[in-house]
């Protein structure tokens, strides 16, 4: 499927990318799962977006991530853009063309060229892990529990989470 400029259609797969990853604090595999099916509009008129299996949910009891109107607003235009059925992340070729899903692979290569064309690169070099690591500790420096963190993140054990913020500060 060929739609629109090339840089056009990949920058809105990029904003997708980062607000989704950022805001659900999901692992690479899991962003690459979702689908527009998932996104629900909850009865207070904000959004969420259902995770039906992660890492920490073997058996797929599923969990509803609530998330901002801007990343809804972006996955509504994101639709339109390429058809509000199936993945969410797709690859964009270099010919345009719009493939079926994202692989999760492709995230940390996309993520590199990101901060390479934005001239970022004292903070070392980011990976599909930098959104769990980097919301963490936004919220941990908004002042948010670790009970808090630990429930938008999916950790099951304070260790892991406790890990997490201290590898990360560890390396500054």
């Amino acid at each position: 499927m060929l739609i629109g400029s090339i840089k056009a259609i990949r920058g809105l797969r990029d904003q997708v990318l980062l607000h989704l990853g950022y805001e659900t604090m999901r692992r690479r595999s899991e962003l690459c799962r979702f689908k527009f099916e998932d996104v629900e509009l909850l009865p207070n008129g904000r959004a969420g977006i259902r995770l039906a299996f992660s890492k920490t949910d073997q058996f797929g009891s599923g969990k509803l991530i609530p998330m901002s109107k801007e990343l809804h607003d972006l996955i509504e235009m994101w639709g339109k853009r390429i058809g509000a059925s199936g993945y969410l992340l797709r690859g964009v070729k270099r010919n345009g063309e719009v493939t079926r899903q994202l692989i999760p692979s492709s995230i940390n290569v996309t993520l590199k060229q990101l901060q390479d064309l934005a001239g970022v690169q004292e903070i070392g070099g980011l990976s599909g892990h930098s959104f769990r690591v980097g919301a963490a500790l936004d919220l941990l420096e908004n002042g948010e529990s670790l009970e808090k963190i630990m429930l938008r993140g999916g950790w099951k054990s304070e260790s892991t989470a406790i890990r997490y913020l201290r590898e990360w500060q560890a390396g500054l």
